[in-house]
């Protein structure tokens, strides 16, 4: 097998993992590899002859697996739905003057989620305000009736804060420069961005392209925010004082800290896995990877 086709093949058996099959465009963006393909190869190698993959209404899946096309259209129907519920609730979120971007991420931002599925959220705030930042937000959502609780059994279209990180850490550390983080950053959907601060968190993680080098060749529009006005600067500014943050820290904290699980805690990152999924996504892309002979 040539080196095109088996990045296919591994990029389809990646997207395997989530029942999702893949359209050409789709291949090439999420293409796993280490260097830049072209699109008019991996067309090429898409349209010959295969005995590993084939297609259905347009979309690629692995031979044997054509009952995922009609399972990613059904997703995408509750999804749409989703995305424009979500979207309402970000809009009242957006309100905190430490909220400086506002991203779904998950199954939602690749319209892959089941009717009964929460809602992933992915936040960066201002900087020395995460605690203060998802106080508010859990406020704001409990409120709304919005907000997913750990003990909830009816999660469909609750809101799940699943990730925070402040402007100071928009570079992610070495430990997570993976296929399944590269995978994750690059299909957040940005829904609010204030100063650029999208752009800014992707221009801090380019090392994605160690593992999809095409996912950027064209950048994701992002909405635009004019910046900050002075009215919100001042209580944003207010809401930083590190007393604030240092109390909102111990609230929380207190709270949580009996069921802490897999979760990632510090000042200016929050990452809530109970269920270490990437751990999961890994170990089932070797087994497939293992199973048709190929080594990661």
């Amino acid at each position: 097998m040539g080196s095109s086709q088996e990045q296919i093949f591994k990029t389809l058996l990646y997207s395997d993992i989530f029942n999702y099959p893949l359209s050409k465009e789709e291949i090439w963006k999420f293409l796993i590899s280490h260097t830049k393909q072209d699109k008019k190869e991996i067309w090429e190698c898409l349209n010959a002859k295969n005995t590993l993959f084939e297609s259905k209404n347009s979309l690629f899946f692995i031979k044997g697996r054509k009952n995922i096309v009609n399972t990613r259209r059904e997703r995408e129907k509750y999804s749409l739905q989703k995305i424009v519920f979500a979207k309402r609730i970000i809009q009242k979120l957006a309100i905190i003057p430490t909220v400086y971007f506002i991203g779904i991420s998950g199954a939602l931002a690749m319209k892959n989620s089941d009717k009964d599925d929460d809602i992933d959220l992915f936040v960066v705030t201002a900087k020395n305000s995460v605690w203060t930042t998802r106080l508010l937000m859990v406020i704001f959502l409990s409120l709304l009736g919005a907000y997913r609780r750990k003990k909830d059994k009816n999660v469909s279209n609750k809101i799940c804060l699943n990730m925070f990180i402040d402007q100071t850490a928009l570079s992610f550390s070495k430990q997570r420069n993976d296929l399944y983080t590269a995978h994750e950053i690059s299909q957040i959907t940005p829904i609010f961005n204030r100063d650029k601060t999208y752009e800014k968190f992707l221009n801090s993680n380019v090392w994605i392209k160690e593992f999809l080098p095409n996912v950027f060749s064209q950048k994701p529009r992002a909405p635009f925010v004019s910046k900050i006005s002075f009215i919100n600067k001042t209580i944003s500014y207010l809401l930083r004082i590190p007393i604030t943050e240092f109390l909102t820290r111990s609230i929380q904290f207190r709270y949580m800290k009996k069921n802490i699980t897999k979760e990632t805690i510090s000042n200016n990152f929050l990452a809530f896995h109970p269920f270490d999924y990437k751990v999961y996504v890994v170990n089932n892309y070797k087994k497939k990877i293992a199973k048709y002979v190929y080594s990661v």
